[in-house]
This record gives C-alpha cells, sequence and structure tokens, in this order.
C-alpha cells in the first residue's frame, strides 16, 4: 500500500523518504482520476498557483537549492492531498500504528549514535536517521502526538502506545531540540484540555514542573544546559537579515532556502534557514505566497472550531487541530517543518481531518449520531 510505505518511509534514512514520496506523486500524476481528486479544490490550485511562483522567484535569483526544494514541497503537497481526500478511519488507524512501532527504530538508532561518541564528543546531539537533531526533535514530537490520540482511540493497546511514548521521550532528551520539548508540551497540554481529562493534564503538567524544578537544582539535567544566550543571539542576527530580505522582495520572495544565499549579502549569521516560520515564510514567498498559506491554514482552523462548538469535533480533528498548534508554536524558534520527513507526517495527520468531509457529514449533527464513525 501506497500511503503505508510512504509514511513508513519517514521513519528510514532522509535519502529513502524523498524517493518513496516521489514515487507517491508520481503515483497521482500518471492516473487521471487521482490526480483530479488531488487537485480538485479551490484550496490546492492556491498552493499549486504559489508553489509555481515560487519556483520562478527562485529561478530569477538563481536560488538553484530553492528550486529544487520547491519541486520536493510540490510532490509533498500533492500526495498529502490525495491522502485528505482518500482517507479512512481504519487507514489512517493503521497507518499511525506503524508509524509508532517504526519510531523506536529511529530512537535505537540514535542511542547508538549517542553511546558511540559519549567519550570524544559529550555534547553531541543524536540525528537518527534525520538530516539533523531539530528534525528529530519535531519527528518526536509529532509521534508523541499521535500515539496519545491512539491511546484514546484504541484502549486495549495502551500498554504498547505507553511504551512508545517513553522510548520517543528519551529520543527528545537526547536530540536535545528545546524548542521540540516546549511544542510537544504544549501540545498534550492542548489535546488533554480539549479532551476534557483535566486530572490527567494536571499529572502531566505537575510532572513538567517538577523537571523543570530539578533543572533548576541540577542544570546538567537541561539539555544543551548553557547555550541559550548564544543560540539566541545567533537567532537575532538570522532574523535581521531575514528581516532585510523580506524588504528587498515583499511580493513574491526570493525562493525556498533563500536564508542560505542571502546571509553573505547582509552580514548576518550564517545557517540554512531563517528559524522563524513567519519569517521564512515571508522571505521565501513573499506576501502573496503567505496569504494563500494563512488562507488555506485558517479555513481549516476555522473548520475544526465550528464542529468544536456545534460538538461534533472527534479524535481524529482534535488531533489535526494541535499538530497545527504545535507547528506554530515550534515555528517561533526554527522552521523544521520545511522538510522532507517532517513535513510530510505533518501532511499525514493533516490528512485525518478529510476522513469526515469524506463522509459529507454536516456539523450539526451531533456525536452520539456518529459514533460508528468517529476516529
Amino acid at each position: 500500500m501506497v500511503a503505508l510505505a510512504v509514511v513508513g518511509s519517514l521513519f528510514l534514512p532522509w535519502v529513502v523518504s524523498i524517493g518513496t514520496i516521489w514515487v507517491a506523486a508520481v503515483y497521482v500524476m500518471v492516473d487521471y482520476r487521482r490526480l483530479r481528486i488531488a487537485v480538485h479544490s479551490t484550496q490546492m490550485k492556491g498552493l499549486l498557483l504559489a508553489l509555481l511562483c515560487n519556483v520562478f522567484a527562485a529561478a530569477y535569483y538563481q536560488n538553484t537549492l530553492g528550486v529544487i526544494m520547491v519541486l520536493g514541497f510540490f510532490a509533498m503537497v500533492l500526495y498529502g492531498s490525495y491522502l485528505y481526500k482518500t482517507m479512512t478511519h481504519s487507514l489512517f488507524h493503521r497507518i499511525s500504528d506503524f508509524a509508532c512501532l517504526m519510531s523506536v527504530a529511529g530512537i535505537l538508532v540514535a542511542v547508538i549514535q549517542k553511546l558511540a561518541f559519549l567519550h570524544t564528543a559529550p555534547g553531541y546531539r543524536p540525528d537518527s536517521f534525520y538530516f539533523n537533531a531539530n528534525y528529530f526533535g519535531m519527528m518526536i514530537e509529532f509521534t508523541v502526538l499521535l500515539t496519545v490520540y491512539r491511546a484514546y482511540t484504541n484502549r486495549r493497546g495502551r500498554p504498547f502506545y505507553a511504551a512508545v511514548v517513553l522510548v520517543n521521550l528519551i529520543g527528545l532528551y537526547l536530540c536535545g531540540s528545546l524548542s521540540a520539548l516546549a511544542a510537544m508540551t504544549a501540545g498534550v497540554l492542548l489535546f488533554l484540555l480539549l479532551k476534557r481529562r483535566y486530572k490527567v493534564c494536571a499529572a502531566f503538567l505537575l510532572l513538567v514542573l517538577l523537571f523543570l524544578a530539578a533543572t533548576q537544582c541540577i542544570p546538567a539535567l537541561l539539555p544543551r544546559e548553557g547555550e541559550a544566550d548564544t543560540s539566541f543571539a545567533q537567532r537575532l542576527s538570522i532574523w535581521h537579515g531575514a528581516l532585510q530580505g523580506i524588504a528587498d522582495q515583499p511580493l513574491f520572495g526570493h525562493g525556498m532556502m533563500s536564508y542560505f544565499f542571502l546571509h553573505d549579502q547582509f552580514g548576518t549569521y550564517a545557517t540554512f534557514h531563517c528559524h522563524n516560520l513567519y519569517l521564512e515564510v515571508l522571505l521565501d514567498f513573499g506576501i502573496f505566497g503567505a496569504c494563500i498559506f494563512a488562507i488555506t491554514l485558517g479555513s481549516q482552523i476555522l473548520r475544526i472550531l465550528r464542529r468544536i462548538r456545534a460538538g461534533t469535533c472527534g479524535n481524529a480533528m482534535l488531533l489535526v487541530l494541535v499538530s497545527i498548534g504545535v507547528v506554530l508554536v515550534h515555528g517561533m524558534t526554527d522552521v523544521t517543518i520545511f522538510w522532507t520527513q517532517t513535513g510530510m507526517l505533518f501532511l499525514f495527520l493533516f490528512s485525518a481531518s478529510g476522513i469526515r468531509a469524506k463522509y459529507g457529514l454536516p456539523d450539526a449533527v451531533p456525536v452520539r449520531r456518529l459514533a460508528e464513525r468517529e476516529c
């Protein structure tokens, strides 16, 4: 099954993920019926237009890396749209369990990497199968959210999901991504609050507070302890350069990964991206592309909020809402969503919001009448 292969590949080396996603995109494009399903919506056509403009912008500024990145982004969005239109409860659950299981292999690789460098480089941050440790952190935060969701939709599997969460928390500690830690914590708390599991939420919050208190007594418990000031200073330099780049081409941007070739021009800190999702979108896609992304995302959020108010929002819709929140929180300090594995995993989570749309269910239908269709 193509969807199972794509999601499974996200927990393997990133080269495998890229190849598998392109195979899936070609699988959609070679069949007119599948292609029509994927692109038959105003929002999808708007996204494709934004990507087309971005290709021209990147080519105009001779941003070869940006052209390559936006083509990969196109493959992800195309197959992600097809998933959204064809996703079912049983398929989503089957793939979710497979993703939880596959995540364990990546954590084991990270443990081996950490042990291998423990004596020669104690501060080494393992990246497992991913491009760097920060991408590894975002994969973990998505996996933890997915596992918590499955624990509420498959109670008999809770011992398995508890073990998966524990293993992934070990991986999160090893990769030392503070942004991922903050975003994951916020995401789990929001999911529990929306589920009205106030006691569980209070217990989880207490554990977080105890951990923070312990780091005050033993600072070494906090990953990358002592690096916060340096990291923040670097980000200030990056954001300053990004703002200059946005002012230079505000309408259509410079193409994806544009900060990588602009930082020398502005004399700011050298790195691959802006370390801020909002600045990155404006710098790469300009106001035009940013507006299309905002409209697409905003309409989805409003649809979920309407269902929450009407009492028809199931666990899958809550998972999508929380996943979006996690991306927006993490995006304040990093741009890890703009990568093959993290981006495609988010699109898989996002596809859960298409399950109910497939049935054509009105927002006003009470939850008790949808029990057999609830996810």
